[in-house]
């Protein structure tokens, strides 16, 4: 694998020295690419042809909502994407996420939980803030309440809780001490339970229904 191209858009520059740091521990070697500009963005993202990762702050000069994500991936579809962003409520990150967007990081993330979602994403997965998930929610917007309420074993919901924060199946087997093809195993009860075959989907399904990590 070549060198890893990291685009990153905000308009702060307190923003850019936090996360370039991030970026730079996750994956040594990366390029980073500042810019504060949608627009800047996209001419520096038409001259890296490899780019492999893009950070994106929905609060850039000039655009509203979700229209700075929808302008990039029109133009850009190919590279991941991570929406970076003041605002956490369940409604933009769905969005976000049905806009393309491969992970949702709220400004005021744990720069370790930022490393270990960055991580999650550029290994194909999608991440989504657990904080989204335990959001409360209308009754009548959900028929279950909580990760209870699907029939897990109390190990289930241990295992799922930890998948949800990025953390890999060999972390998840040292924090509950168990061998990590048991992990594996519940993870799997779990997906099939959701109705779902991957981590990513299950990030998606429990954002969706505003289910509590319990």
């Amino acid at each position: 694998m070549g060198r890893l191209n990291v685009l990153l858009i905000d308009d702060h520059p307190i923003i850019h020295v936090t996360l370039e740091a991030v970026v730079r521990t996750a994956f040594p070697g990366a390029q980073v690419h500042p810019e504060t500009t949608l627009a800047g963005a996209l001419e520096c993202a038409g001259r890296l042809p490899d780019l492999g990762l893009v950070l994106l702050d929905l609060g850039l000069p000039g655009c509203t909502g979700l229209e700075a994500l929808h302008r990039f991936r029109e133009a850009f579809p190919g590279p991941s994407l991570v929406v970076i962003s003041a605002t956490d409520d369940a409604g933009t990150v769905e969005a976000a996420i049905a806009a393309g967007a491969a992970g949702y990081l709220p400004k005021s993330s744990a720069p370790s939980l930022m490393l270990a979602a960055l991580k999650l994403v550029l290994s194909g997965g999608t991440y989504v803030p657990p904080q989204v998930m335990n959001a409360p929610r209308p009754p009548r917007a959900r028929k279950l309440a909580s990760t209870a309420d699907l029939g897990l074993t109390g190990r289930q919901r241990e295992v799922l809780r930890l998948l949800m924060t990025a953390m890999p199946y060999d972390d998840i087997a040292r924090e509950l001490r168990i061998p990590e093809n048991t992990v594996e195993q519940h993870a799997h009860a779990v997906f099939k339970k959701l109705g779902v075959a991957s981590r990513s989907e299950a990030l998606i399904v429990l954002a969706r229904l505003g289910l509590r990590l319990d």
